[in-house]
């Protein structure tokens, strides 16, 4: 048998520098492995089927191809208390409508309760009060008394119940209660407003609300009983109020006639044992809300069977949680990770509740010292709490029986994990992730694979999730899917929600990445995504940087749409830490660090410094309350935030800048100062501010050029900026009259000795996107950039390559009369320089170096070879996603497919962003020179660089450019996609490869 895979990522890691991106911060040990739940399935799984699993990835691909198989064989080795037949497995394979188990029957309560009388499975810690301990005897005990309880108050199966519960010892009885009775049951916080609950509440129609109405130190606003009354008022069908926490002074009179209110205590006592009913498999057990940030709260309706299925899977399979573990994670009711930890029960696990507020980086770890926790859940901005306060846990608690550190809500960042690597010691920190909308996790953690720094460690058994579009999707069906979603009678909201693509697959709304040694990289949500100048940003790509800059606390970035007077640009939103202060120099060491560690373009264009950020009652930032109020909206769920006053702090911000804005417009080039203040969100710029390391970039400096021209008169190059960035020497500029910075097509990028290294265009049409690029190339030959026309007003932008290249040779030659020259251009460039070079030779004259950057021609002239396989792959393509539809959707694909192909495509989007007219007719011109262009044979060599991380686009262009040049093509892979290559921190190695060519 070929080794495990553990074994294998041990051999090739074998580095203790944790600090690497490429070492793992944590490796199993073999026997841990070995004996691990994950292990024992697996070989449970190989009996069954009669396979061999060389691996995990062997593992995880027979669950996706066998998956009904692994679905039952999960089910059998669980040995759940059930009735009725586990055949079929499923009945569909639609992942919006199949069902698991439909002839399956359980009891969710009796199979989290079985198990031996003795083990301790409960700890409730509230306060500074003793922990309350219930062993799986005294739990099933209170669970079952209650459940008569509501039985004699009328509750049948099926019966909604609405619970807003503290995260103790309470909530655990009464949701199991209610569970055991085949209730379902929606649970919310106490700190969540009536209002909101109504909101929610009201499409669900709850029959019984259970409650806790006793005040706490940390709660706030109206009292527990105050909200309660609103509640009930709200909701006309309920029948009864049961309370859970014995309050003494319930104010009957606030509640509506005819309300039955009951106090637990009082309710009947069983005559006899309880009888545990088993109900189907797909029997609705919990109702879940979305944040209700961007609308509506979305009511999930989960099952009981699938909810206990993956959380079983997950939690013996990917978490190795068993008898003698002691699961902590800090959540609330109003959160899916309550529920989630709640079903370790089943596992044998004890549970740890905690109904109190972290006080500083110690509450947290105390816990866990003190009750010997051995798996603790958490959250990526507790950890960077205890990182930023370079806090010490190993220095003051005994953390020994800890064994893993499990995060989610955010994305966990790498330096995260490594804090706890150094700061308790060497374990498993797993980012786990899925959302409310599955109750369960679609990427986890495994005990036999070794831990990577802010990766999940590998997908969730059984479950298809592929990336489309950089966005998580699902391809098969899951147990854990909703049944439906409330008031949505015809399911076309949860269609709409979950399945707007033709190929019938789970779109999730997380943008990940896969590495190639099968891990998971989150990167937000594609609904927080920025569309900054038409570049598509990940907010978690700048809070990344963001974290290295010790002033600022948590952030927000959004989006605020463009108007008239400018582009849509990048807000920046932050909390402080003490002692910082939001002064010029700060918001020059943000951008900076940004520009230097992203890219221009992640660089905020306003930089606001608020009292709090807002965030949702589960805890998570709300960038959509954020984006409506910097756009000046509405704020579209008000309810839906748990502190709403933080949004007047930035409303007071925006204000604050608007008249802070202000400059005297009669001052001395007064208008240019403004309109780098308006452009770079700059209250008073120093004249020595670079203008690209605050975020500036081609379409401000055409902005720039363009007053300054009308201003002045003064026509200057585009490429000014680059030789005059500040303020100082762009007023030094505009006042000398033989000030330029070369030919209105070429243009001195860069100093040096030697022949000049001809760069030419991308699709922008000028070359301050390369800026970076150049500045990482350093000292050596001189680099001259060749630029479109068209910059100029006055000009007719060219639109065939051909043109193009005969028009810049006569530019070239004007400075370097005579070979060998040295040619390159970036993306549509390397086409233009490309034909410059063929020209050049069939003079005579000798083409030293030829660079085409990520440089592809037009798919219709790649080699007939590469385009019947394109055509194969584009075809197998289709048919993958035919064959997961139903007759319907098959239909409709193939329509859409049809008026494709017949030219009647919808029109493109109206950009969220303005481009000068004369910049659109650039590029107007070079999309029709790129569609238009076949390459010729060239007979010199030709140096391709290629990134590492391949467009979407599935074509080779090298197969085209090998053919043209004889074979004569050196292809090298650089870090970064297309447009991360030319940019930090990829571009140092394209400007190593490239300096190294040069300078021969």
């Amino acid at each position: 048998m070929a080794a495990p895979q553990w074994e294998k990522t041990l051999k090739t890691h074998q580095s203790t520098d944790t600090d690497s991106a490429d070492q793992p911060i944590h490796i199993p040990p073999r026997e841990q492995a070995d004996r691990s739940q994950m292990a024992m399935f697996r070989r449970h799984m190989e009996a069954v089927s009669g396979e061999t699993f060389d691996d995990h990835s062997d593992f995880h691909r027979f669950s996706i191809e066998k998956n009904t198989v692994f679905w039952s064989g999960l089910l059998d080795w669980l040995d759940l208390p059930q009735s009725g037949s586990r055949v079929p497995v499923r009945d569909g394979e639609a992942c919006e409508t199949a069902r698991h188990f439909p002839d399956l029957r359980l009891n969710y309560a009796q199979c989290l309760l079985s198990g031996p009388d003795e083990d301790l499975v409960l700890l409730g810690l509230s306060g500074g009060a003793p922990a309350h301990r219930l062993s799986r005897a005294d739990l099933r005990k209170r669970v079952e008394h209650l459940a008569v309880g509501l039985q004699s108050l009328g509750l049948q199966p099926g019966d909604p119940v609405a619970a807003v519960l503290r995260n103790d010892v309470e909530a655990v009885i009464a949701v199991l209660a209610v569970a055991a009775c085949g209730g379902v049951v929606a649970t919310a916080a106490p700190d969540m407003g009536a209002e909101l609950l109504v909101e929610r509440l009201l499409p669900f129609a709850p029959r019984f609300l259970l409650t806790a109405l006793a005040p706490r130190p940390q709660d706030g606003g109206a009292p527990l009983a105050e909200r309660a009354s609103t509640l009930a008022a709200g909701l006309p069908s309920l029948k009864a109020l049961i309370v859970l926490d014995g309050h003494d002074s319930l104010p009957r009179n606030a509640f509506p006639q005819g309300l039955e209110i009951h106090r637990l205590e009082a309710l009947p006592v069983a005559s006899s044992s309880f009888r545990y009913e088993h109900f189907p498999f797909n029997h609705p057990l919990f109702v879940l809300f979305s944040s209700g940030t961007t609308g509506p709260a979305k009511g999930f309706v989960h099952g009981a069977g699938g909810t206990l299925l993956e959380h079983l899977k997950e939690h013996r399979l990917h978490g190795d949680l068993g008898p003698g573990d002691r699961l902590f994670f800090q959540t609330s009711p109003a959160w899916m990770m309550w529920h989630w930890q709640l079903s370790a029960l089943g596992a044998g696990a004890a549970i740890l509740v905690h109904d109190g507020a972290v006080n500083g980086p110690e509450t947290l770890w105390e816990i866990v010292a003190e009750h010997h926790v051995t798996v603790l859940g958490t959250s990526p901005p507790y950890l960077q709490l205890c990182q930023s306060l370079d806090y010490r846990p190993d220095a003051g608690w005994d953390l020994s029986p800890l064994r893993a550190v499990l995060s989610t809500g955010s994305i966990l960042h790498p330096d995260q994990a490594r804090w706890v690597c150094r700061a308790i010691k060497p374990l498993p920190v797993q980012s786990i992730s899925g959302g409310s909308d599955i109750i369960g996790c679609f990427v986890l953690g495994h005990p036999g694979l070794p831990t990577f720094a802010g990766e999940a460690q590998c997908l969730s058994l059984g479950l298809d999730v592929q990336v489309s579009d950089g966005e998580l999707t699902c391809r098969n069906p899951f147990p854990s899917r909703p049944l439906h979603l409330l008031a949505d009678p015809d399911g076309q909201r949860f269609h709409q929600a979950y399945f707007p693509g033709p190929d019938g697959a789970w779109r999730h709304g997380d943008r990940i990445e896969m590495t190639p040694r099968g891990g998971v990289i989150l990167k937000g949500r594609t609904d927080g995504v920025l569309n900054i100048r038409g570049i598509r940003i990940g907010p978690a790509e700048v809070y990344r940087v963001l974290r290295e800059i010790p002033e600022l606390g948590s952030c927000l970035v959004v989006e605020q749409a463009a108007n008239p007077d400018r582009d849509a640009r990048m807000v920046l939103l932050t909390t402080l830490n003490p002692g910082a202060v939001m002064a010029q120099d700060l918001r020059q060491v943000i951008r900076r660090t940004l520009s230097e560690k992203a890219s221009s373009a992640h660089a905020p264009e306003v930089i606001l410094a608020v009292d709090d950020l807002p965030v949702t009652h589960s805890g998570k930032l709300s960038e959509a309350a954020a984006r409506d109020i910097i756009n000046g909206h509405p704020v579209a769920n008000l309810a839906a935030l748990r502190n709403p006053d933080s949004l007047k702090s930035i409303a007071r911000a925006m204000a604050d800048l608007t008249s802070t804005q202000a400059i005297d417009p009669d001052a001395p080039k007064s208008w240019l100062t403004a309109l780098w203040s308006e452009l770079l969100d700059i209250q008073t710029p120093g004249l020595d501010d670079n203008f690209f390391e605050l975020g500036g970039h081609s379409l401000m400096a055409a902005r720039i050029l363009a007053e300054i021209r009308q201003r002045t008169g003064r026509a200057l190059p585009m490429a000014t900026l680059l030789h005059a960035p500040t303020l100082r020497s762009l007023t030094a500029a505009i006042e000398s009259e033989d000030w330029q910075a070369g030919s209105r097509l070429t243009t001195l990028v860069r100093d040096g000795s030697g022949p000049p290294f001809f760069l030419v265009h991308s699709m922008t049409g000028n070359v301050l996107q390369l800026h970076s690029l150049v500045k990482a190339l350093g000292k050596g030959r001189p680099v001259i950039g060749i630029q479109a026309r068209g910059l100029d007003l006055d000009e007719t932008p060219l639109d065939r390559v051909e043109a193009m290249a005969e028009d810049y040779l006569e530019a070239i030659c004007a400075r370097q009369p005579r070979g060998p020259y040295a040619l390159g251009g970036f993306s549509f460039g390397g086409l233009v320089a490309f034909e410059m070079a063929r020209r050049l030779r069939a003079r005579g004259e000798q083409v030293a170096l030829l660079v085409l950057l990520d440089t592809q021609p037009d798919k219709a002239f790649l080699p007939r070879a590469e385009r019947v396989r394109l055509l194969a792959i584009r075809l197998a393509h289709h048919a993958r996603r035919l064959v997961r539809m139903g007759p319907m959707g098959q239909l409709g694909y193939l329509r859409d497919r049809m008026l494709a192909l017949a030219g009647r495509r919808s029109p493109p989007p109206t950009p969220p962003y303005s481009i000068p007219p004369h910049i659109q007719a650039i590029r107007d011109g070079i999309l029709a020179a790129s569609a238009r262009y076949r390459p010729g044979p060239y007979d010199g060599p030709l140096l391709f660089v290629r990134a590492a991380v391949p467009a979407p686009v599935s074509f080779d262009p090298v197969t085209l450019w090998s053919v043209v040049t004889d074979g004569r093509v050196e292809t090298v892979t650089v870090p970064g996609d297309h447009d991360s290559m030319i940019e930090p921190p990829h571009v140092e190695a394209l400007a190593s490869l490239l300096g190294k060519r040069l300078n021969v």
